[in-house]
């Protein structure tokens, strides 16, 4: 491998976020995501983080170039997005302004495709704006599945004073949207076949998936398998986000104890802690 892809290929991965659970703490929402990339680097990226208590952000894009022009241009794309989210929760208005950015002077006339969504963790409230990207399935928690097929603009970088657009949806309690690049359904066999959308679809449809982690590994393992000896021509991305909503009280008694800083206080502390769990059991 050159030393330019392997410089591309740092600034990939190390642009992603890699840690899961992403978010140990919050329990309305639990996420994957996974990256393969291709032996010639792209410029595939995504990402995800709370704007607020209540908002989580998450984007997915695909840079149209290879090498460090399309990782360089990648790692921008990203900063921009995530900069401006930081002052604006609408994600139109984020793509409108990250677009007029990056094509300014842009000789290389390179492009991104873009999809964006803020979730609201509270109420499921998806807004989203799809940038000329592959469009999102969302598994329901009745075994449905749900194309957000509509298009908001084209892709970034291409043409400024543009104006994107934005759609709404709600996730209900457990399910689950899945996000990917055309790495996924444009990959081909030994024989230059597709994977293709249908595939995906009977595969999501195919069955259950308890977690994120196990949709985004079941959607990997069989492009893998289907490529089979065929040379792996563009980076596969997938981000599996799956919604749970606010946890209900489950109306569990609680022990309250007030603790002076005395030794002798600690067999007072154990005598109280089992007569709660008798009576609790």
């Amino acid at each position: 491998m050159s030393i330019e892809l392997n410089f591309a290929r740092e600034i990939q991965m190390s642009m992603l976020p890699l840690i899961f659970p992403a978010f140990p703490l919050r329990k309305e929402v639990t996420l994957f995501a996974t990256l393969h990339p291709a032996r010639e680097v792209g410029g595939d990226f995504y990402d995800f983080y709370f704007l607020d208590d209540d908002h989580m952000c998450f984007v997915i894009g695909d840079v149209a170039g290879k090498g460090a022009p399309g990782a360089l241009l990648m790692a921008v794309s990203k900063t921009l997005i995530k900069s401006r989210a930081a002052d604006d929760s609408s994600p139109s208005s984020i793509l409108t302004h990250v677009n007029n950015e990056l094509s300014e002077e842009n000789e290389s006339a390179m492009f991104v495709t873009v999809f964006l969504g803020i979730l609201n963790v509270k109420t499921g409230e998806l807004v989203y704006t799809n940038a000329g990207h592959n469009p999102p399935y969302i598994k329901r928690s009745d075994g449905n599945l749900q194309k957000l097929d509509a298009f908001h603009g084209p892709v970034i970088g291409a043409m400024p004073e543009l104006t994107y657009k934005q759609d709404s949806d709600t996730l209900g309690k457990n399910d689950t949207i899945l996000l990917y690049t055309d790495g996924v359904t444009e990959a081909l066999d030994i024989e230059d076949q597709l994977y293709s959308d249908p595939k995906l679809v009977e595969l999501l449809l195919a069955q259950e998936y308890k977690t994120p982690k196990e949709m985004v590994e079941v959607v990997a393992e069989d492009v893998k398998v289907f490529q089979g000896d065929a040379e792996q021509a563009d980076d596969i991305t997938i981000l599996a986000i799956q919604y749970y909503g606010l946890l209900e009280e489950t109306g569990m008694n609680k022990l309250q104890l007030k603790i002076k800083n005395q030794l002798e206080q600690l067999g007072e502390i154990e005598d109280e802690f089992f007569e709660f769990a008798l009576q609790n059991d």
